[in-house]
């Protein structure tokens, strides 16, 4: 079974997620890729909590991340993949991992940050990693939750193939 979603989204673990995205998802493993959570047993523990009993979740950090998503462990779950910026999805994709399409459900206000959508907000390093993925012929759909029609990153932030950054 493939990665049902990759998701950014930097507050990861949450309600949209967890009720809202697995409810249609239907994932059998919640897998939080962060090296900052995977090393805090607090930040840990906090996010942790909100994955109810009957899911199996795992937080593990970005090597540790590369590690378990091979393609035998791929056939034998269902993954929904939680990131928090397009950088860590860049770095999955340079390491090897196959990925055809990104969810940005939120990547929310913070200074220096620019607004292209009501639940996303980046910068000129956001940008460049976008780009990246796009090249690699990814699929970005900005999309907070299920309900909610979608919205075509690349055309927002026009990252057609002649405006390439890479």
């Amino acid at each position: 079974m493939p990665l049902v979603q990759v998701r950014i989204d930097d507050r990861l673990i949450h309600g949209q997620v967890v009720v809202g995205w697995r409810n249609v998802l239907k994932p059998e493993r919640i897998l939080l890729c962060s090296d900052e959570v995977a090393n805090s047993e607090w930040q840990r523990t906090i996010y942790m909590s909100a994955v109810t009993n009957d899911i199996e979740a795992s937080v593990l950090t970005l090597q540790q991340t590369i590690g378990y998503l091979k393609p035998e462990t791929l056939k034998n779950e269902r993954i929904l993949l939680l990131v928090d910026s397009p950088r860590t999805i860049v770095d999955l994709v340079n390491a090897g991992l196959s990925i055809t399409e990104v969810n940005v459900g939120g990547m929310h206000f913070r200074p220096g940050k620019n607004q292209i959508a009501p639940f996303i907000f980046v910068d000129d390093g956001d940008i460049k990693n976008f780009q990246q993925l796009h090249d690699r012929g990814i699929t970005l759909e900005g999309r907070d939750v299920p309900t909610r029609p979608s919205v075509d990153l690349a055309k927002v932030l026009k990252l057609d193939s002649e405006n390439s950054l890479s």
